[in-house]
């Protein structure tokens, strides 16, 4: 199983006045920046069986961009255990459900990714980092992971938008 971890694209930032801390959306250069990344993803990823994203507007917002361009807007899932602060050991549960899918895409927020990728590889404290927009592939046998898991690739925003055709 291919397991594709995506940070949310650029956000209002914490704390502006008229938005919520826990849910608020993407700037206009975030989502410019994303569609060009997802045009990167577009060259790495043939296709997804189905993107699962936070419930929070920033997260849902990016899983649509990268759904529009990858063209697979129907296999959008909302994942509740993708909100800040679930632990690792629920969103493993969560997941299990998805065995037997070639491609899963995950969207949501730091420092869980992190913590996320980092467990899928069989390491208990946090090793990778994503930047807004950043991605990596993790392949795994199967969720929750029976041995570590193995990083394919990291891809910063800037390398992402690189890789999209003009």
């Amino acid at each position: 199983m291919e397991i594709y971890i995506l940070r949310h694209a650029i956000a209002i930032p914490a704390g502006s006045l008229g938005y919520p801390n826990d849910d608020r959306p993407l700037t206009e250069e975030g989502v410019q920046k994303m569609e060009k990344e997802a045009r990167g993803m577009a060259e790495v990823i043939p296709h997804l069986d189905v993107i699962l994203t936070s419930p929070l507007k920033r997260a849902h917002h990016t899983a649509r961009i990268v759904a529009d361009v990858l063209r697979c807007k129907a296999n959008i899932k909302i994942l509740k255990q993708l909100l800040p602060g679930t632990s690792i050991k629920d969103l493993l549960a969560s997941l299990e459900k998805f065995n037997g899918m070639e491609r899963v895409m995950v969207v949501g927020h730091e420092p869980d990714l992190s913590q996320f990728a980092s467990s899928l590889l069989g390491i208990n404290t946090s090793v990778v980092e994503f930047k807004k927009g950043a991605l990596c592939r993790i392949d795994v046998e199967k969720i929750p992971p029976v041995k570590p898991g193995q990083l394919i690739w990291h891809l910063p925003p800037k390398q992402l938008r690189m890789l999209a055709k003009k």
